[in-house]
């Protein structure tokens, strides 16, 4: 490994996103993950408390930049435009606060800086910045300095951005072994060839695995099988030994003189029971819909024109798209008009039959440049392919059609029927949802106030009081048929996340009770469906949520042996600053972990440096990374 930085000191932190004492516990116990075990044995370990609520965005900036999110201003997945009703994905750009690597950029320390979730577009820093989850594509400036991307991809191949999915567990496994394989290989090719004193290396793979895995561990799940449990357990806990068999491998090149950390943002439960609250908002008439509907269905398809050098046709009450090369299209042209530009519509393809892996994509032709709407990859057939617009004008044309760009499976793909939905009529809707998905630990509401949202009806001040008292109390009753609560907190806005950059997001946050979970579209639910439950037993693939409680543990010659640790995640980062003897702000919401720390420089702390905003030309996303980016989130659960 390359010499440590002018502090002669060096930091390692590896990210394990949802790893939890629940699964790791008994198996370091047992012998089964040795090199986690000698890290305990050798150092500190205990609970790492989570942000609330305890989503993947909002707590891994918590933990780089040590203040709580009203202050580092990432809330969530999404975000409102500014005078819109539009939801936007957060970016880096967001972050009002400086990590760890922006403080040691001014004392002069290197840092590398791989797949920390959004961290898209990368930052300038003093080091190698490979961004994380939020990221497009490998076509997408996703490295820092520039001149390293094609270094990486010579070095590292092929550059998969997240891990879905499949339907066969062992395969699902397999891949996510790759993912780790190839994650360790490039931040070891990164540490060999650049000098550093702070590296820090997330590995997704964890959570994507409890989340669809969690019920062969949770006996008493609706889902749960003894006979597939039996296989697939010992399937799980050989995708962590092989975890543990690289951390040993990069402990042993980074040597003694390396403090290591091992953290996970938050940890992980079974989820068992459904919980909607966008259809609770709309049976209690605080959410009201619109209620039309334009249909296209084959046969008859009423489009007007074909586009792409592909085949469009009509066969067996379907219209089927054929697309043999890569970088070619064959789709269909809809005129629809009647559509209120102030309004968002819900658009759905019912997907026949395709190839697995077709990529059926919704552009809207009205536009300049023809701006993609969404859109997904066929994982199954019969399957619906959904999308959320708001219309440039009263008519649109739509295209609805498959394509191969960005690796989508040449084949085919036939689709029997296409609707679009009229979402919230804002003329009515007094309270509505900003971030919500079928993994959505805690759910943002925003009243829809007059003067500050687009049409807003609600009166500020007493009247919007009153209707947040009103809608919290009715939450905080909220009982399943078994007596459950279905609703963890419901809070203002405001006690959770204080801070300058909190207080326009929402007006309040509701954090679903434990084993609750929100409805799951690949289970059949829409949440839009007047006619559907409320709550239900958990049916969808998600099987497993997000829990407070994660996962830390420290070792290295500065880290005392024997220490039990009970640490929140924005301790992390003043931490990490200590060890490596760089001066600390005096605003962090976060301490210094000073009982497992030995041998310690006296780390001066100073007066805080002014926010970091980070400077990005032009938008951060193009219309296609952001479509990429949304598809990504709505297939992993994170966006309806």
């Amino acid at each position: 490994m390359s010499a440590p930085g002018a502090s002669g000191r060096r930091v390692f932190v590896l990210g394990l996103d949802s790893a939890t004492w629940t699964l790791l516990r008994p198996w370091t116990e047992t012998g089964m993950l040795p090199a986690l075990a000698r890290a305990m044995a050798e150092g500190a370990w205990g609970i790492l408390r989570s942000t609330t609520p305890p989503v993947t965005p909002i707590a891994w900036t918590s933990m780089v930049t040590g203040v709580r999110p009203g202050r580092h201003g990432i809330l969530g997945f999404t975000r409102l435009r500014e005078g819109t009703y539009d939801r936007v994905v957060f970016t880096s750009a967001d972050r009002r606060r400086p990590a760890i690597w922006n403080l040691l950029d001014r004392a002069g320390l290197r840092s590398v800086v791989v797949d920390v979730p959004f961290t898209f577009p990368p930052e300038p820093i003093n080091g190698v910045m490979v961004s994380g989850m939020g990221t497009p594509s490998a076509a997408a400036a996703f490295v820092h300095p520039p001149a390293w991307r094609d270094a990486i991809l010579r070095a590292c191949g092929d550059y998969p951005f997240d891990l879905f999915y499949h339907r066969d567990p062992f395969v699902f496994l397999e891949r996510a072994r790759r993912m780790v394989d190839h994650r360790f290989g490039l931040t070891r090719f990164l540490l060999r060839e650049t000098p550093w004193a702070f590296a820090m290396l997330v590995l997704m793979a964890p959570d994507r695995i409890h989340h669809y895995l969690w019920h062969h561990f949770d006996r008493a799940h609706p889902q749960h099988d003894p006979a597939a449990a039996a296989r697939v357990v010992p399937a799980v806990r050989d995708f962590y030994r092989h975890v543990d068999d690289a951390l040993a491998a990069l402990r042993d090149e980074l040597g003694t003189a390396t403090d290591v950390l091992v953290v996970s943002d938050h940890g992980s439960g079974t989820l068992r029971q459904s919980f909607s609250l966008t259809r609770w908002l709309m049976r209690e008439g605080y959410t009201a819909v619109g209620g039309r509907r334009w249909g296209f269905a084959a046969p008859a398809v009423p489009h007007h024109a074909t586009r792409g050098r592909g085949r469009t046709r009509v066969r067996n009450g379907a219209l089927v798209f054929d697309v043999d090369r890569p970088d070619e299209f064959a789709g269909a042209v809809f005129r629809v008009a009647g559509l209120d530009p102030r309004r968002t519509y819900a658009l759905r393809a019912r997907v026949r039959a395709a190839t697995t892996g077709a990529l059926l994509e919704f552009d809207d032709l009205t536009r300049p440049d023809h701006p993609i709407l969404g859109g997904g990859a066929v994982a199954a057939a019969p399957c619906d392919i959904k999308a959320v617009f708001r219309p440039s004008a009263p008519a649109v044309e739509l295209f609805v059609g498959m394509t191969t760009y960005g690796g989508g499976s040449p084949g085919t793909l036939a689709v029997e029927a296409v609707w679009i939905d009229e979402r919230e009529d804002w003329t009515r809707t007094r309270a509505f949802l900003v971030q919500k998905g079928e993994l959505a630990e805690g759910s943002t509401v925003r009243i829809n106030v007059r003067g500050r949202e687009p049409q807003g009806i609600v009166e500020p001040g007493a009247a919007c009081e009153a209707l947040r008292h009103e809608i919290l109390e009715r939450l905080r009753a909220l009982r399943d048929p078994a007596g459950r609560r279905l609703v963890g907190g419901a809070y203002r806005w405001e006690e959770v996340f204080a801070g300058p950059y909190g207080v326009e997001a929402a007006d309040l946050l509701v954090v679903h009770g434990d084993e609750i979970g929100s409805f799951s579209r690949d289970a059949g639910y829409d949440t839009y469906d007047p006619d559907a439950p409320v709550t239900a037993p958990s049916a969808g693939r998600m099987t497993g949520g997000h829990h407070p409680d994660g996962v830390l543990v420290a070792c290295g010659p500065h880290v005392a042996r024997g220490v039990r640790l009970d640490a929140r995640v924005e301790d992390i980062a003043p931490t990490v600053l200590a060890l490596l003897g760089v001066p600390i702000p005096d605003d962090l919401d976060g301490r210094i972990l000073t009982e497992a720390l030995v041998g310690a420089a006296t780390v001066p702390v100073v007066p805080s440096a002014a926010p970091s905003v980070q400077e990005v030309a032009g938008p951060a996303y193009t219309d296609a990374d952001r479509a990429e980016v949304e598809r990504r989130l709505r297939r992993l659960g994170y966006l309806d």
